[in-house]
């Protein structure tokens, strides 16, 4: 390959290129990359438009209406092919032209274009027969337009289905969909029942299109925007209407079987039309929802054809194999009205793939897991505090977060396109309220006789301005709408967004508590208990930022990122550092209700004393006092034992020489920690933890014998089983701990004993049962 351009030469070349293209009054031709087509036209001059015979539509126009249209450079195509390949001899074995515009990028893009082997579009043998379109498959008579029977209107109704999910797994929309050739013309389709389904198909895509583009939490393997849109745009029809089209043909589909002399079973047939049409009208308002505000009545209109989707799903089932099957062999998704090759040259030039289009079975499956998820995302309307809303989030991610059409309408209905909340709140007041709902703040209750004081609003005002203004606290709950593996990526990214939050934070405490000295000084001690008691803020902030990191080091287990010798100090930061910080949090501001509750109290008391009451009050029976976080907290205690276990079982294991160590020549400790945790070097809180620090205290942990490490963890597995085991209403993640716990305790205490003392064999971690937490076993 010819040397690189030097940066010299480069800006000497740019420097006489622009000169020459000012001082020249005609427009150059169009540069060439090889030598000899340079000489020739220097020799030859430069070629008109007119002696090339052709001239673009733009610049005819131009010409036509020259006395209007500024002038502008006019270019002349010709045929290079006999210079090029002349050229292309010069060229040795592995040579490649380079040119300012043409590097090795345009150079690999030239070479894998037309090659068979590369591009999708020249992957088939030229004796092969021309794709079928819609015109030539109507007049081959491959493609009916009407009288079909009740097993074509199933076979085709099926594969439509599994072409939508397929699309939605990411597949491109023009090797999918747009292989159905009655998508591209349903209005030359002379039967109703199969022209309003078509009609329905096009619109969902297009609505689903628009609220994914509108969520953008997908990425290029979640959804493929881009796809032959000109056919979906070719004909106009009303969104609104296709609910109404598709109930037409309902009721003339059953009217014409019933006047019908040989009536045969068309229920199969309708109970597809009847679901599209309910799930097409329950994906409309959706977006109806998201463009406007999610109210009650709208959500309420979703939930009845959602529920009625959930119905029909158990008649489809039933019915499913009675479609026209695909034929063996082939990649299509039903004998009729399907063409596979009709859009490869469309496609850019890539690897030739086929895409294998999802079966009837698992994709009416999906639908039916599609609608209870949607069901689930329409809770969110109801909750108005950001603690509340993440935690929803967090959930809603880590079990239905593989459906991008889940997870894009509820982020859609949290917030707007014009960054309202339910399209109504701004973020402001959002988290105003928020904090107000995390550890109540007596400032910031309006009824407060602080609430008017303008020093104290002013600061609070510049607060909550600047975390709206930094959209960390958004862009955290937008996090949680990406897929499991883009969520650690941008996670990684988005921590250090906290440290100027906290700083702010940390600030307008500070205020807090200097104002609140002042008042106490004036002799107002209400006021500066007041001021005291809402000094919470870092609270919140830092609360916040320790979920974004345990989030972060938690899914490299999901995602397989860590290797077992790691695990040792993965567990041991959360164990040691991070999970004891939440704690901290949590039970400050819980403790912080406590107070405030009782001070209110006392307050209470003074003032009907004060009022002259003397009759004794009864107190209120079994009153209970707001612990709003308590089992939040003791969920968080199991945790913290859970990595203690892992840390120091791993560190047992270690020590008998059972985990495999990489070699040292090829392997860096040091490095592979300090790039584990490098996301939290930014954080002010919680401090930074340097490697050398970890390793005294890893040593300090494995100075006692391998059987008392064991037995310390055992101790820890079985702590947490005990406050697992003692929780209230526990939901399937807390059985799956309960069961991590108990198992991991037994092999623990099998170890602790003696057993399998002198293997070096290294155990199993098993995630099946839980994605962080594994269970041991012995081999």
């Amino acid at each position: 390959m010819n040397p690189i351009i030097g940066q010299a030469d480069f800006h000497a070349a740019t420097a006489a290129t622009a000169a020459a293209a000012a001082s020249s009054n005609t427009c150059p031709l169009h540069q060439t990359t090889m030598d000899s087509v340079e000489s020739e036209t220097s020799e030859g001059g430069q070629w008109s438009s007119e002696e090339c015979g052709y001239m673009d539509g733009d610049s005819q126009r131009a010409n036509n209406q020259s006395d209007i249209v500024p002038t502008y450079p006019q270019f002349g195509w010709v045929d290079i092919t006999k210079d090029f390949f002349d050229s292309c001899n010069e060229l040795s074995l592995g040579e490649l032209a380079q040119d300012i515009m043409f590097g090795l990028l345009e150079a690999m893009s030239a070479i894998e274009m037309m090659d068979p082997k590369m591009d999708m579009g020249m992957g088939y043998n030229k004796n092969d027969k021309p794709a079928y379109t819609f015109e030539t498959a109507v007049e081959a008579g491959v493609l009916k337009l009407e009288n079909l029977t009740v097993e074509e209107y199933l076979g085709v109704f099926d594969s439509l289905f599994a072409c939508i999910v397929s699309w939605l797994e990411g597949n491109s929309m023009d090797q999918v969909l747009l292989t159905c050739l009655y998508l591209h013309a349903p209005a030359k389709i002379k039967d109703k029942s199969l022209r309003s389904f078509c009609y329905a198909v096009r619109n969902l895509v297009l609505i689903i299109k628009k609220i994914v583009v509108i969520s953008s939490v997908n990425e290029e393997e979640d959804f493929q925007y881009y796809g032959n849109l000109a056919i979906m745009s070719a004909e106009e029809s009303l969104p609104y209407a296709v609910t109404t089209q598709i109930k037409e043909a309902e009721d003339e589909l059953l009217r014409q079987n019933k006047n019908s002399a040989q009536p045969e079973d068309i229920m199969p047939v309708v109970h597809r039309l009847r679901y599209m049409r309910h799930f097409y009208h329950a994906i409309y308002l959706f977006d109806f929802a998201t463009s406007t505000s999610p109210d009650e009545a709208i959500i309420n209109e979703i939930y009845k054809n959602l529920n009625a989707t959930l119905e029909l799903v158990p008649q489809i089932k039933r019915t499913i194999d009675k479609g026209t099957p695909p034929e063996e062999d082939s990649d299509l998704p039903n004998p009729m009205g399907y063409s596979s090759r009709i859009h490869n040259r469309s496609q850019p030039p890539t690897f030739p793939r086929t895409v294998k289009i999802r079966d009837r079975h698992s994709s009416i499956q999906f639908y039916e897991e599609v609608a209870l998820h949607l069901k689930h995302a329409c809770k969110v309307i109801k909750m108005r505090d950001y603690y509340t809303v993440l935690n929803f989030f967090i959930d809603f991610s880590r079990r239905y977060g593989n459906c991008i059409l889940s997870r894009s309408i509820l982020q859609a209905l949290f917030m707007s396109h014009d960054r309202l909340i339910f399209g109504t709140i701004p973020m402001k007041d959002f988290l105003w309220d928020s904090v107000r709902a995390f550890n109540s703040p007596p400032i910031l209750n309006p009824k407060h006789a602080l609430a008017t004081d303008r020093k104290i609003q002013m600061h609070l005002e510049t607060f909550f301005r600047y975390c709206a203004s930094m959209s960390t606290f958004v862009q955290f709950i937008r996090i949680c709408g990406y897929n499991r593996a883009r969520q650690r990526e941008k996670l990684s990214r988005f921590l250090e967004s906290f440290e100027s939050i906290q700083v702010e934070a940390a600030r307008l405490d500070s205020h807090l508590s200097v104002l609140a000295s002042e008042k106490a000084a004036e002799g107002n001690e209400p006021h500066a208990t007041a001021l005291k008691y809402s000094a919470q803020f870092s609270t919140w902030v830092h609360y916040n930022c320790f979920r974004a990191m345990m989030l972060y080091l938690m899914s490299g287990f999901e995602l397989e990122l860590y290797s077992v010798h790691e695990y040792i100090y993965i567990y041991w930061y959360p164990y040691e550092l991070l999970i004891g910080f939440i704690v901290s949090a949590l039970t400050r501001t819980e403790n912080n209700w406590l107070v405030q509750e009782e001070y209110a109290e006392q307050l209470s008391r003074l003032q009907s004393g004060g009022n002259g009451k003397n009759r004794k009050t009864k107190p209120k029976k079994n009153k209970k006092q707001q612990k709003p976080y308590r089992q939040e907290i003791v969920y968080y205690h199991a945790l913290l034992s859970m990595c203690g276990g892992f840390y120091k079982g791993m560190g047992a294991l270690t020590k008998d020489g059972r985990i495999k160590q990489p070699m040292s020549q090829f392997d860096s400790e040091e490095i592979r920690y300090s790039r584990r945790f490098a996301p939290f070097q930014t954080l002010s809180s919680p401090p930074r933890i340097r490697y050398k620090e970890y390793e005294s205290i890893r040593e300090h942990m494995m100075r006692p014998d391998s059987s008392e490490i064991y037995e310390h963890a055992a101790r820890h597995f079985d702590q947490a089983r005990s406050i697992l085991e003692n929780m209230q209403n526990p939901d399937q993640e807390i059985l799956d701990l309960r069961q991590v716990a108990r198992v991991n305790f037994v092999v623990m205490n099998v170890l602790a004993k003696g057993h399998q003392k002198h293997t070096k064999k290294q155990p199993e971690f098993d995630f099946s049962t839980h994605r962080h937490f594994p269970i041991i076993k012995l081999n």
